[in-house]
């Protein structure tokens, strides 16, 4: 039996009457607990599941880094061991790219809903040298992090798991441009936030040839963790989670 720390996924909320189910990609340097306060008020009938990449929280034990190559059939293979139940996929930043790509490989998604999440390479301000050590630099500087973060010794483990986090978030960009999913996605974005432009948040319809809405919020790159971007992100949750349930009955 696997160990909790080798398992990509763990219930970060159950439901006895299990109605729905969100399941939470965090963004880079962080772990599913983080989002156990913000999804908080979600009706009770809605189960949460949190993905948790390695070398934090439960799975801090292991050295931070992976690929989606590892990542994507991990998930997949573990979200499609669950109970049935309409499901909606939640990402935030990185979280969102790596929802995209699970939700493409099979993950029984039936909407996406991702908040501050850059859609694909083709929404990199600079995209020059795609791929190369030049571009990982350019996305570590934007973090306040050394272009050798990778290998830096002197780094906090905090760090470095955002750094791999990071490398993770740079082959992903790239890695999800021929993506296209058939369930609704709700793009979410801050007005202020200088790592997602406002006028880059329509380029997420590609990803869909459903339904599409986006949304601007007040707030920076983590409005989602204010009282008012959390009101926001369960509004458009719920409106996912309503349209998942009702798919659900038509079918």
């Amino acid at each position: 039996m696997a160990s909790p720390s080798e398992d990509w996924t763990h219930m970060l909320r159950p439901s006895a009457d299990r109605g729905s189910r969100v399941v939470v990609f965090p963004h880079a340097g962080a772990g599913a607990q983080r989002y156990t306060s913000v999804l908080a008020a979600l009706p009770e009938t809605v189960e949460v599941v949190g993905v948790t990449l390695p070398g934090r929280e439960r799975r801090a034990s292991l050295p931070p880094g992976t690929t989606l190559a590892a990542a994507v059939p991990g998930i997949r293979r573990e979200l499609s061991a669950l109970d049935p139940a309409p499901t909606v996929f939640y990402g935030h930043s990185l979280g969102g790219l790596l929802a995209l790509a699970v939700a493409d490989a099979g993950g029984h998604c039936d909407g996406l809903v991702v908040s501050c999440s850059q859609p694909g390479a083709r929404s990199r301000p600079r995209p020059q040298l795609p791929g190369s050590a030049a571009e990982l630099a350019e996305i570590l500087a934007g973090h306040r992090l050394p272009a050798d973060a990778l290998h830096d010794p002197s780094l906090s483990p905090a760090r470095r798991v955002l750094a791999h986090d990071l490398a993770l978030a740079r082959d992903a960009l790239r890695a999800v441009e021929p993506l296209r999913l058939t369930v609704p996605v709700t793009a979410l974005a801050g007005t202020d936030d200088p790592l997602v432009p406002r006028d880059a948040l329509p380029l997420w319809a590609r990803f869909t040839s459903g339904p599409f809405r986006c949304r601007l919020a007040q707030g920076g790159h983590f409005f989602p963790f204010t009282p008012y971007g959390q009101g926001v992100l369960l509004e458009e949750l719920h409106a996912s989670l309503t349209a998942a349930r009702t798919g659900a009955l038509v079918h």
